[in-house]
């Protein structure tokens, strides 16, 4: 519950936005670019996930599984539909192909969540060029959730 709720309330943060033009929710800045573009945002973002990784120590310590679940768990739900259904909420938009505001979260997740889309998806590379893709973002979030998934059940059979 902690990895959950940390992740949304992460994703209520990340869906911040600077709009110079009050009201017109058109060339906003990013809560990253607001605090110094992608390069020292995501970072931090990413470290951030260890928050409540720090949770399961006090509850289970000395269990590594736990500790991965519970930072892949707040990851996946940072990097799912939630953030977009968040910016909607704030009455920011989100795009699609070329970047194109909509305020469709179905098209949205379609250009965003393609699972063969090497485009990349931000307006601004991170890391190298067209990075994170469309597919980047699926196929982790696949991944996390297969690892999630398989640790829990593993533990499960350990405990039994």
């Amino acid at each position: 519950m902690v990895s959950v709720g940390y992740a949304t309330w992460f994703d209520l943060l990340d869906s911040i936005a600077y709009c110079p033009v009050s009201n017109i929710p058109i060339n906003c800045l990013s809560i990253g670019e607001v605090f110094g573009g992608n390069h020292i945002y995501q970072p931090w973002n990413i470290i951030g996930h260890f928050i409540p990784t720090l949770f399961m120590f006090f509850l289970k310590p000395l269990k590594i599984e736990y500790f991965i679940v519970v930072f892949l768990l707040s990851t996946l739900v940072m990097d799912s539909p939630v953030w977009g259904v968040e910016r909607l909420l704030r009455g920011n938009l989100l795009w699609t192909e070329n970047h194109i505001p909509t305020t469709s979260i179905v098209e949205w997740i379609k250009y965003y969540y393609n699972p063969f889309g090497l485009y990349g998806v931000w307006d601004h590379d991170w890391l190298f060029q067209n990075f994170p893709s469309a597919a980047v973002i699926f196929w982790s979030i696949a991944g996390r959730l297969a690892i999630v998934i398989s640790l829990i059940c593993l533990e499960k059979r350990y405990r039994k």
